[in-house]
């Protein structure tokens, strides 16, 4: 009864973990993560959305990833705050915050959002470990996912490499 009530979520982690390299899955999730902590409507949502569809990465690991992390991204709003002010008081950056208004699209990124550069900041610090903690769970989840499939229909592995028709 219950591993019926599962396949339909095994048969989605199978399609994710099929047919991409760890390391593309592994990047779309980091990638996702960083989209889905950043608030919405600014142009730095948009731009992480068109590289996540731009890059060689797996895209429906990315979208999974944003829409798990836009329900995280609002409990860490508070500390997000805390740190956007930090970084937009910072004196030796006002020069820049000022060129960066100045520039045509320079105001709809949100840079004076102390909540969008706090998600933003801590998106980017997070991505690297994340990256590599997802590349180790799907690294095993595709060796546990492509073994069965590998063996014959008698459980002995063809010498040549050939699959079983």
């Amino acid at each position: 009864m219950s591993a019926s009530k599962l396949r339909p979520v095994r048969s989605i982690f199978r399609s994710l973990l099929a047919h991409d390299a760890p390391d593309q899955l592994a990047a779309g999730f980091a990638l996702g993560m960083v989209l889905g902590l950043v608030p919405k409507g600014n142009l730095i949502a948009v731009s992480l959305l068109v590289l996540l569809f731009s890059l060689r990465v797996n895209v429906g690991m990315g979208l999974l990833a944003a829409f798990v992390f836009s329900w995280v991204g609002p409990v860490l709003d508070p500390f997000a705050d805390k740190l956007g002010s930090y970084v937009l008081t910072a004196p030796t950056m006002q020069p820049t915050y000022a060129k960066l208004f100045q520039l045509p699209l320079g105001p709809w990124f949100e840079f004076d959002n102390t909540i969008v550069v706090g998600s933003l900041l801590i998106g980017l610090y997070a991505s690297y470990p994340v990256f590599w903690c997802a590349d180790l769970v799907c690294r095993r989840f595709q060796a546990d996912a492509i073994a069965p499939s590998r063996a014959g229909s008698c459980g002995v592995d063809d010498p040549l490499g050939r699959r079983a028709a």
